[in-house]
């Protein structure tokens, strides 16, 4: 009976052991359970959150996988391709780049460096057949022993970006075009009126050294002036093309500033005598003799602002000075004349401006000259201004860094012996097809005793140079059919008695880079129309 009544205890014990330990085990469990919820929830919440910053990312996202098929894609591929999710997922997505080639470019520029990709340019497709330009970030995606899985990424629609930068390509090239046919139109022209006008000029002086009464000395003068001003048109219009284009260049040397300054103001003395104005010249003594500078232009920069100074004055004086101001030669063009209005100043040296008043409506121009004036200066390294108040006249002036430099060696021959060679006895052939040209020519040399031969045309040149043995040829350029740089080939390839005569080009073709095609088709130098006898003449005397 005990052994029964310890059985059954021992039994009961054993079940209320086990019936605690289920419920400690339902306790955990249900611990576990609310533990799982919990993790659920907080699962679903940062779910919902990466998902609402996919959704809201400007770019998409997305993951492709080892095959290149697309995994995952966020919800703005809608925006940036048309598409929903669902309908790219498990798509390749080579099939979604336009040309299928960049795809594969885009893989191998993640291989070549280091499986990163950053701002990767592609044309896409639209699900509605359009080009979407689309930029990528991406990189592979790796599994724990670094094997590639799939591709990692961004994409961001640059489309407008694109187009905005084509259009802007675009513009450029019809600027470029536009520039070069303005280039060439200003050739043509300086062409097509140069060689009128050098018949006119060359004629005219011609005429002035014959016996002329009073009255027709003066129509002669009157027709060289207008042929000069004409002149001066048109190389401020290639001038300032040249600037424009970047083909200006300086020619700098030795020059003695102050006999520069002295030589461009007496150029003014008869002008401004004309009009009863006092043209004076200041120059400072603590001037250096000899600085590095381009003379030519330097006298351009002169001539124009002493010009526009008699221009604009009708009573009183105009001083051209020159002093020292700190490291800077300081030039001076001061005139008691008519002013300029504060307001009017600021556009002074902007090109084709002109001030526009009554008092100034005499006083035409091509609104070039300071606007060339300013950007040769610039080129210099100096600056140019003005200082004026409207009745109370003008100071102009331009401010040049010095750059000193030793007195250059006499050359071995002067000017005046230069002048001293005999010129008869050469015999030159003139090569143009127009008349006007070579009766011109050959009425200049003529007067020297030079014997001249003409040729109407290239082909006509070519029979001639067979013949005789000239002493120069004076070639054309532009010429119907054959032009002056291929006979001058031609001459020099060919066996005749011309083959090694100095053939000098006689054009109207003034812009500087055209000077080197023709001494690259064999030429030996350039002389620009409308000729001057001086400058003819010295050309002959050098290859005599």
């Amino acid at each position: 009976m005990l052994l029964l009544f310890l059985v059954t205890t021992l039994a009961l014990i054993f079940l209320l052991w086990k019936l605690f330990s289920y419920k400690t085990q339902l306790k955990q469990l249900q611990a576990q359970m609310h533990d799982a919820e919990k993790l659920q929830q907080q699962y679903s919440s940062v779910q919902r959150e990466l998902n609402g910053i996919l959704d809201n990312l400007q770019d998409t996202y997305y993951r492709t996988d080892s095959n290149g098929y697309v995994s995952f894609a966020s919800q703005s591929v809608i925006h940036l391709l048309g598409y929903t999710p669902e309908e790219v997922i498990g798509q390749k997505l080579a099939e979604l780049y336009r040309y299928a080639e960049d795809r594969e470019i885009f893989l191998k520029n993640l291989q070549n460096s280091g499986g990163h990709v950053e701002q990767y340019e592609a044309i896409m497709r639209h699900k509605d057949g359009s080009d979407v330009w689309v930029s990528t970030n991406a990189h592979f995606l790796l599994d724990e022993d670094n094997n590639i899985i799939g591709v990692e990424g961004t994409g961001r629609n640059i489309t407008a970006h694109k187009l905005s930068q084509q259009a802007l390509i675009e513009a450029k090239n019809q600027a470029e075009k536009a520039n070069n046919a303005k280039s060439l139109f200003l050739a043509n022209m300086s062409h097509e009126i140069r060689t009128p006008l050098n018949g006119i000029t060359g004629f005219a002086n011609l005429l002035a050294r014959t016996k002329l009464n009073l009255e027709q000395s003066d129509y002669v003068e009157t027709i060289q002036t207008s042929v000069n001003d004409l002149l001066n048109i048109i190389n401020d219009i290639l001038d300032f093309s040249r600037i424009e284009s970047g083909k200006m260049e300086l020619h700098e040397e030795a020059l003695n500033i102050s006999s520069c300054v002295a030589a461009a103001t007496r150029l003014f003395s008869a002008v401004a005598e004309q009009k009863d104005l006092n043209l004076k010249l200041n120059i400072d003594s603590n001037i250096p003799d000899y600085i590095q500078a381009d003379s030519l232009r330097i006298k351009q920069i002169l001539s124009n602002l002493i010009s526009n100074a008699i221009k604009f004055t009708d009573a009183g004086s105009i001083l051209v000075k020159a002093s020292m101001d700190n490291d800077n030669i300081l030039i001076e063009v001061i005139d008691s004349g008519i002013g300029i209005e504060q307001q009017q100043q600021a556009f002074l040296f902007e090109a084709f401006t002109q001030i526009d008043d009554e008092l100034y409506k005499d006083h035409a121009g091509t609104g070039l000259g300071l606007a060339i004036s300013k950007k040769l200066i610039e080129m210099m390294g100096g600056e140019i201004g003005v200082k004026s108040e409207h009745g109370h006249g003008a100071n102009f002036w331009i401010r040049l860094p010095v750059k000193v430099v030793s007195r250059p060696a006499l050359p071995p021959q002067t000017e005046q012996q230069a002048k001293t060679i005999q010129l008869t006895g050469a015999h030159i052939l003139v090569v143009d097809d127009n008349a006007i040209n070579r009766k011109l020519i050959s009425t200049m040399l003529g007067k020297q005793g030079i014997q001249v031969s003409e040729a109407k045309d290239g082909f006509d040149a070519l029979k001639i140079i067979q013949k005789i043995n000239f002493s120069l040829i004076l070639m054309d350029i532009r010429m119907p059919e054959i032009d002056g740089m291929e006979v001058t080939k031609k001459i020099r390839h060919q066996h005749n008695p011309n083959q090694h005569t100095p053939i000098v080009a006689l054009t109207a073709h003034a812009l500087p880079h055209e000077r080197q095609t023709f001494l690259d088709a064999g030429m030996d130098d350039c002389i620009t129309k409308p000729v001057s006898e001086i400058e003819l003449l010295n050309i002959i005397r050098h290859y005599k």
